[in-house]
C-alpha cells in the first residue's frame, strides 16, 4: 500500500515520472536489443561500436531499428493508477527517461496521461545528474516531485521537493529519503531479475534460439569424436519444430543459429592450429559461414511444418529431405567446396545401412535421415494435436521406417564375405609410416635433416619388421616382405638431392614400391624466365628400381592453407592467414600403376595382379566427385594426408568417417596414411579393417603399419558408373522449392 506523503499533493507542483523500471518493468534499452540481436545477432558487433560512443547513441541507433507495440510491455498496474488519479486532480505529469525519444514517445502516447516527454536526444543521456540538470531548468530547486526507482535516481531525488519510490529494492527505498521527503511508494511485485528475464526469454526463447543452439549442439554430438550417430535422426527434426510459427525471416535466422552452434561445436579442432589469434578468426569465419546452409534449409521447410492430409506431409518431408541434400551438394562444390561432416557421413559405423552409398552416395544416407527425422517430427505433432488417437501417429512413420529397415537388411546381406577361391591373387602387402611430426617441427626448416633421419630410421625398422612377420603366401615381394611403402603427406620435410639419393636406395635395396609426398617444381614451358614456375602439392611414385614412374598433383587445395583467394584483385586478403599459399591445383585425377613383383611359380600358388593405386592428398578424401574421378579402373584408393595441424582431436576422425563413404560409393579399399591419425585401410564395404595404434593404444603417436590388401579386382559401383546421380535429382527438386518458396514469399507481400 502507498504510504502518506509527509505534504498533500499540490497540483501546482509538476510530478515527474521516470519510465524504465518506474512507469514500466522493463527497461526499454533491453527490450530494442533483444529484438534486435533476436532479428540479426550479427547486430552485435554493431551495438557493441555504438555503445563506446555512449549509451545516448546507443539508444538512438536501437530506437531506429526497433519498433516496439507499446501495449506489449509490462506496465505497473498500480502506479499507473496512482497517476491517473493525479492527473484526475489537475496535476501537470512530466515523462522524464534516459530511454531515446523516439523510444518514449509511443509508451507516452499509450498511456495518454502526460504533458510533456523529455528523453535523450542521441546525444545528452537523459539520466542522473543529467536529467536532474534539465528539471532544474524547467522547474527550478525542489520545483518537483520525482518518481522513480533506482540508485540512477538518487541524484535526481535529492534535487526534488518529494521522492517517490516504484518498483525498488529495500536498499534503494531507505536511501531514496536522503536529501528530501519521502512519499508513496509502490513496491509490490519488486523482482530485481524481471527486466533480466524479459531479454533472455524474446532474445533465446521466443526467438527459438535456444532450442536451435541446443539442436545443432545435438547434431554435432552425432560426429566423432561424441559419435552417437542416434542424435543425427532427430536434431533436423528439433531445429525445425524451434522454428514453427515464425516468419521466414525468423526461420532463417533460428536455421542460422542452430548451424552456427553445430559447426562451432564440430569445427573446434581448428583451435589446436598452432598459430596465435588465427584459428579463431578461422573458427568464427568459417562457421559463420557455412551455417548459411542451415539456414537456407530451415526457410524453405519452416512454413509447412507438418501441416495438411498425410499425403501432402509425406511429400513434404520427402521435399525436406531432398532440399537437404541438394544444399549438401551445393556446399561440396561452391568455392572449392567444404564436404566436411556431410550428414550421412555420422552413420559410418552403421555398416549394413551404409551400403547404400554405393549408389546413392553418401548423400542417399543423409536423405534416409532428414526423411524420417522430419516424420517424426510430424508423428510428434499428430500426438500432441489428437492425445487421446494411439495410433494417429503410426502412419508418419510408417513408410520411413520401413525403408530403412529394408535398407538394414539389404546391407547385411551384401556384408556376407564371398567364398574363397585358390585362384584368388595373393594380396598385396603394405606398409604404412606414420612418423607423427609436429606441425610447428614441420614449420621448422632448421629439423630438416633430424627429420628426415627419424623418418629413415622409422621405415627401416618398419621394413624389417614386415620381413621377419609371420609368412605369407610365397612369392610375395621382390626381396620379401613389404610390396608397397607409403609415406604420409608433410613427413618428407624436403626433396633435394640428398633425399632423392636415400630415398632411391631404399626402394632398391628393400625391393619395394613407394609413394610419398613433396612438392613438386614445374617450369612454365612457354616462359622464358627461369624464376617462371608453377609449385604443386603432389605424389610421387617410385619403382623397386629406384625410378620415378608416376606423378599426381592435388586438385583440391586448402584455402587459406595452400592458396589465398582472389589475392591478386584484393592483396590485403593475406593478412588474413599467416601461411602464404603458393601452390597450383592439379588438373587431373592421377593413377598409379604398380606391376605385380616377380613371382617363383610353385605348384598352387595364384599369381599376383598388377594393380592401379588412385592417390587423394590431405581433404581430398571428403570429397565425393574427387574420389570418383580418381576411382575408374582402380584397386584402391591412397589417401595421403597430414594432421598434425591439429594435434590430437576430432580433426582426424571426422576426416576418417568420410574416408569411410569414400570406400563404400566406389567399392574399393582405401588406404590412409596420416601423419598422426587415422592411420588405417577401409575396405569396399566400408569396414575399417584395421587402424594403426602406437604404443599406448593410441592413434596419434609414431610407428608403422602393415596390411595385406586382397589382390581380386573389385566390380565398379552404380555411384563410380554413375556418379551423384541421385544428389542432382535432389538438386533439381530443392531448386524447385526454392522457386515455390519465393514465389510464396512474394505473394505475401503483396497480399
Amino acid at each position: 500500500m502507498p504510504l502518506t506523503p509527509h505534504s498533500p499533493p499540490d497540483p501546482l507542483i509538476p510530478l515527474v515520472a521516470d519510465l524504465d523500471g518506474t512507469l514500466i518493468r522493463t527497461d526499454l534499452l533491453w527490450e530494442h536489443l533483444a529484438r534486435l540481436l533476436r532479428r540479426n545477432p550479427f547486430w552485435l558487433l554493431p551495438v557493441v561500436l555504438w555503445w563506446m560512443r555512449g549509451r545516448a547513441r546507443l539508444k538512438q541507433q536501437l530506437a531506429r531499428r526497433v519498433e516496439i507495440d507499446p501495449a506489449t510491455l509490462p506496465y505497473h498496474e498500480e502506479f499507473l493508477a496512482w497517476l491517473r488519479a493525479e492527473k484526475a486532480a489537475g496535476r501537470t505529469l512530466i515523462l522524464a527517461t534516459a530511454s531515446d525519444l523516439k523510444m518514449a514517445l509511443p509508451v507516452a502516447r499509450h498511456v495518454g496521461l502526460f504533458d510533456e516527454v523529455m528523453a535523450s536526444d542521441g546525444k545528452t543521456n537523459l539520466r542522473s545528474g543529467n536529467k536532474l540538470q534539465a528539471l532544474t531548468a524547467k522547474f527550478g530547486p525542489r520545483g518537483f516531485d520525482y518518481a522513480g526507482n533506482s540508485s540512477a535516481d538518487f541524484t535526481v531525488w535529492r534535487g526534488a521537493r518529494t521522492a517517490i519510490v516504484v518498483n525498488a529494492s529495500r536498499s534503494v527505498l531507505r536511501k531514496a529519503a536522503d536529501g528530501t521527503a519521502l512519499g508513496p511508494t509502490f513496491n509490490a511485485g519488486y523482482s530485481r531479475f524481471l527486466i533480466l528475464g524479459r531479454f533472455l526469454n524474446e532474445l533465446f526463447l521466443r526467438s527459438g534460439y535456444l532450442g536451435a543452439a541446443g539442436a545443432g549442439l545435438l547434431l554435432a554430438g552425432a560426429f566423432p569424436n561424441h559419435s552417437v550417430a542416434g542424435l543425427a535422426w532427430i536434431a533436423p527434426a528439433l531445429i525445425l519444430a524451434c522454428a514453427q510459427g515464425k516468419a521466414p525471416g525468423d526461420a532463417f535466422r533460428v536455421g542460422y543459429v542452430a548451424g552456427l552452434f553445430f559447426w562451432l561445436a564440430s569445427l573446434t579442432w581448428l583451435l589446436r592450429i598452432p598459430v596465435a589469434g588465427y584459428p579463431v578468426l578461422a573458427w568464427g569465419a568459417l562457421s559463420a559461414f557455412v551455417a548459411l546452409y542451415f539456414a537456407v534449409w530451415v526457410w524453405l521447410l519452416a512454413g509447412k511444418i507438418g501441416v495438411g492430409t498425410w499425403s501432402q506431409r509425406t511429400l513434404w518431408s520427402l521435399a525436406g529431405a531432398a532440399a537437404w541434400v541438394g544444399l549438401e551438394m551445393v556446399r561440396a562444390r561452391f568455392l572449392g567446396g567444404f564436404p566436411w561432416n556431410l550428414l550421412g557421413t555420422s552413420q559410418y559405423e552403421l555398416t549394413p545401412l551404409i551400403q547404400i552409398a554405393s549408389v546413392t552416395g553418401v548423400y542417399g544416407i543423409s536423405f534416409l535421415i532428414v526423411w524420417t527425422s522430419l516424420s517424426l517430427l510430424s508423428a510428434a505433432r499428430a500426438i500432441l494435436s489428437q492425445p487421446a488417437s494411439r495410433f494417429n501417429w503410426q502412419p508418419e512413420v510408417f513408410l520411413p521406417l520401413t525403408v530403412v529397415a529394408l535398407l538394414f537388411a539389404a546391407g547385411t546381406l551384401q556384408l556376407r564375405p564371398p567364398p574363397a577361391s585358390d585362384s584368388d591373387p595373393a594380396p598385396w602387402r603394405i606398409t604404412l609410416i606414420q612418423p607423427s611430426v609436429p606441425q610447428t617441427l614441420i614449420w621448422d626448416s632448421g629439423a630438416n635433416a633430424s627429420r628426415f633421419q627419424q623418418l629413415m630410421t622409422l621405415t627401416e625398422q618398419a621394413l624389417a619388421a614386415s620381413r621377419s612377420a609371420l609368412p605369407r603366401s610365397p612369392g610375395n615381394g621382390l626381396k620379401g616382405g613389404t610390396d608397397l611403402l607409403i609415406w604420409p603427406e608433410s613427413a618428407l620435410p624436403e626433396l633435394n638431392q640428398a633425399s632423392y639419393a636415400a630415398i632411391t636406395n631404399l626402394v632398391v635395396r628393400n625391393g619395394v614400391w613407394m609413394i610419398f609426398n613433396a612438392d613438386d617444381v614445374v617450369w612454365k614451358s612457354n616462359s622464358q624466365d627461369r624464376n617462371d614456375y608453377d609449385v604443386f602439392n603432389a605424389a610421387f611414385l617410385f619403382n623397386p628400381e629406384g625410378k620415378l614412374a608416376g606423378v599426381y598433383h592435388k586438385q583440391k587445395l586448402v584455402i587459406f592453407g595452400e592458396y589465398i583467394p582472389l589475392v591478386r584483385w584484393l592483396p590485403f586478403i593475406k593478412w588474413f592467414t599467416p601461411i602464404e599459399g603458393g601452390y597450383q591445383a592439379g588438373d587431373r585425377p592421377g593413377g598409379f600403376e604398380l606391376n605385380a613383383p616377380g613371382d617363383p611359380g610353385q605348384p598352387g600358388v595364384a599369381p599376383r595382379r598388377s594393380v592401379r593405386a588412385a592417390p587423394l592428398i590431405c581433404f581430398e578424401d571428403m570429397f565425393p566427385q574427387t574420389a570418383r574421378a580418381a576411382a575408374g579402373g582402380t584397386d584402391f584408393l591412397v589417401n595421403l594426408t597430414n594432421d598434425g595441424w591439429f594435434g590430437e582431436g576430432a580433426e582426424q576422425w571426422q576426416q576418417a568417417a568420410s574416408a569411410v563413404f569414400r570406400a563404400v560409393e566406389n567399392g574399393l579399399p582405401l588406404v590412409r596414411a596420416c601423419n598422426d591419425g587415422v592411420t588405417c585401410w577401409i575396405d569396399g564395404r566400408g569396414r575399417m579393417r584395421q587402424v594403426f595404434r602406437d604404443a599406448r593404444g593410441g592413434i596419434y603417436g609414431s610407428g608403422w603399419m602393415t596390411l595385406d590388401l586382397p589382390g581380386t579386382a573389385p566390380a565398379p559401383t552404380f555411384y563410380n558408373r554413375q556418379g551423384d546421380l541421385f544428389g542432382w535429382v535432389c538438386g533439381m527438386i530443392t531448386a524447385g522449392v526454392l522457386i515455390h518458396r519465393i514465389r510464396a514469399a512474394r505473394a505475401l507481400r503483396r497480399g
